[in-house]
């Protein structure tokens, strides 16, 4: 997945990313292997990836 485009939540999922729920964040959050994935809603049902991180710096 590329940063700054756009993904539906069936591309996202179909690519092996878990949903995490997550409080007072504007944000959907996926997890895969070692990362964490940012997606903001940007209308009709698209998200655009705009950050990776690593887990352990997410959970902190």
């Amino acid at each position: 997945m590329k940063l700054n485009e756009q993904y539906s939540l069936n591309e996202i999922k179909s690519n092996g990313l878990a949903e995490k729920p997550i409080k007072d964040v504007d944000a959907k959050i996926f997890t895969m292997d070692n990362k964490v994935y940012f997606f903001e809603n940007v209308g009709d049902k698209l998200y655009r990836l705009y950050t990776v991180i690593n887990k352990r710096s997410f959970f902190l």
